[in-house]
Order: structure tokens, then C-alpha cells, then sequence
């Protein structure tokens, strides 16, 4: 943790700033914090520094099988280590924001292992991180060298950060697996300044039969996500290799492989995963839907409701990755 971060750290709990109480252990050549205890002033309550994380909320809550699954695929969506743009034009596509942004801060708000943080860091703006899970652990090793980078552990229903702080505020893949998504929406606004933009994305509720993932997640609920992991670990390669083997089959072989819901065999030109990638993105794909607690898909007219609700104008509600996007300014 570096200590510039508690100009804007504050208690979730009253809101009062934060001055170290102890440290146990610092970078000898930055003088970064790795572990210790930061203290409210206000109302003397203490917070863990935790291998350089400040850590606001208990380990175990409900988003932990994002902490499971970022730190067991800690490296798979990050564009540098992958070698291709699949963060990238997501991350484009959902912000439209210019290239560079020094001078600026963002608030990203859910990091996961960083595949996002590395795009906002990229603009030059200071970057505010944040995650409910453990997935932060994985996210400072992607990222915690930058200087520009200030990474914590809280929820997002309980900030720890000043308010009217940030010019730029994003949300992407986070907000259908909030118990209140509504609410964990609206508690982002208000740390924007006047003039600031949010930017969010959400599932969409569809109408009709629901897809796939929701007949099946009744069935693994009660699972361990460590469980579901194994499970998927043992069933999804040797699928994905009768599939591949199907499609060698001449005329019928790639209408028999549908017949294996686990997606493409290849995602070539676009992004050149060999065949083990591939395998372990679709491990962590099944993951990804299937073990969340919560996965709460939105209406685009409930979307627009929520910025008009907030007071936010130019606000602007699309389909595009991930389903519903949505940005909006507040006013200066």
C-alpha cells in the first residue's frame, strides 16, 4: 500500500480519515506498507494491511468464489500476458473514454485479477481499485508494481473513499452478482465529482426459455467452488477433445459437436489460444457462471430508470459486451 492512498482512504463505517496505527513490516526501497493496521480517527476502529492490501471487509463473504476462481486464474484475461486486445476492446467499447487521462483519477469498482485495472492504469490516470473477494491478491501481482495504482479490499455497498473524488467511475461484470443491484449501483454515484462520468455494464434479462447456465446452476449450488472447479477440470477437456475429434467428421460431425455446450473449438483469427488455453478459459468460463451466488440479470428500461434516478445526464444505454452498457455525467 502506498501512503499517498490515505489521502482519499476513509472508515466505511463513519466516514472519518485514516492514519497508520502500526506497521509491521515495509518496502525498504519505496517505503510502501505491506503489512500493519491503518485506524479512523474519528472512531478509533482499525483495518488490516494484508501483503500490501488494505482490507475493509472479512475474507469470507459472498462473493468468495471470485476470489477462488481470480486466484486460480489469476493471468487468463489479462491482455499483456495473453498477447491479444479482448480486455482492451471491451474495456473501449464500454468506456469510450480518450486514450490518455493523466491528471484524472479512476474508481474501478469490482477489479477482479486486473484485466481492467491494466486499461485504466494505461491512461495515465491515478486508479482507485477495489474487490468484495480475495481476487485483489491476484490483481497485485498482475499490477502492484504501478505507481498509479491504489489497490483495497471493500464493498461496494461500503466505500472507503472520499466522496466527489473521482472523474471517472467504471463498473463492468459486477453489478448482476451484487445482492441489491440497484443499490450497488447508486452507491457508486455519489463518488463521482461534479462532471464526472460512470460507466456500467449488467446482464440482461431476456424474455423467453432462460439460457443454459440457469438450469444448471440449481444443480451445483450447493457445491464448493472448489469442487465445481475440480468437477469442470475433469469433464471439460475430454469433452472439448471428442469435440474436436467430431468436427473431423465429414457432413454431420460439426452439427454432432453442438451437441457439447462448451462453445467453439477455436477462436481463431481473433484470439489464438492454443488448445490447452482454451481449455482452461472454458474451465473458467463454467466457473464463472455457474458458482456466484448471485447472478441477477437487468432490464435495459430498469438501466436507464437507475441514471435518470440519480440525477446523471448524457446518459446514454446500449447492448453490447456483457449485455446492458450504460454511462451518464453527473452534472458540473
Amino acid at each position: 500500500m502506498q501512503r499517498e492512498a490515505l489521502d482519499l482512504l476513509n472508515c466505511p463505517s463513519c466516514q472519518g480519515p485514516l492514519r497508520i496505527h502500526e506497521i509491521v513490516e515495509e518496502e525498504r526501497s519505496t517505503g510502501n506498507f505491506v503489512e500493519g493496521q491503518l485506524e479512523c480517527i474519528t472512531c478509533a476502529k482499525r483495518y488490516p494491511v494484508l501483503r500490501s492490501v488494505p482490507r475493509f471487509v472479512p475474507a469470507e463473504n459472498y462473493a468468495s468464489s471470485f476470489g477462488f476462481q481470480w486466484q486460480r486464474f489469476d493471468r487468463i484475461q489479462i491482455d499483456k500476458v495473453m498477447g491479444n486486445n479482448f480486455s482492451r476492446d471491451r474495456f473501449v467499447a464500454g468506456t469510450q473514454w480518450p486514450a490518455r487521462l493523466e491528471g484524472e483519477r479512476i474508481l474501478e469498482a469490482g477489479s477482479g485479477a486486473g484485466r481492467f485495472t491494466q486499461l485504466a492504469l494505461e491512461t495515465g490516470a491515478v486508479v482507485y481499485s477495489f474487490d468484495l473477494s480475495e481476487a485483489v491478491e491476484a490483481n497485485y501481482r498482475n499490477h502492484g508494481s504501478e505507481a498509479n495504482l491504489h489497490l483495497f479490499q471493500a464493498s461496494i455497498y461500503e466505500i472507503p473513499l472520499r466522496r466527489e473524488s473521482f472523474d471517472k467511475v467504471f463498473c463492468f461484470g459486477v453489478l448482476q452478482h451484487c445482492p441489491d443491484v440497484k443499490r450497488a449501483f447508486m452507491g457508486l454515484v455519489p463518488y463521482l465529482r461534479p462532471g464526472g462520468e460512470i460507466v456500467v455494464d449488467v446482464y440482461q434479462m431476456h424474455t423467453g426459455i432462460p439460457p443454459l447456465k440457469y438450469w444448471a446452476r440449481p444443480f451445483v449450488s450447493r457445491l464448493k467452488t472448489e469442487t465445481l472447479c475440480k468437477m469442470l477440470s475433469w469433464t471439460i477437456p475430454p469433452a472439448f477433445e471428442l469435440k474436436k475429434a467430431l468436427h473431423r467428421v465429414p457432413r454431420i460431425g460439426p452439427a454432432l459437436g453442438k451437441l457439447i455446450p462448451i462453445g467453439p473449438i477455436s477462436h481463431a483469427p481473433r484470439l489464438n489460444y492454443t488448445d490447452d488455453e482454451l481449455k482452461q478459459v472454458k474451465i473458467l468460463s463454467a466457473l464463472d457462471m455457474l458458482s456466484p451466488k448471485y447472478d441477477q440479470p437487468q432490464r435495459i428500461e430498469a438501466v436507464r430508470q437507475w441514471f435518470e434516478e440519480a440525477g446523471l445526464v448524457e446518459i446514454q444505454i446500449w447492448l453490447g459486451y456483457n449485455g446492458v452498457n450504460a454511462r451518464g455525467r453527473r452534472p458540473a
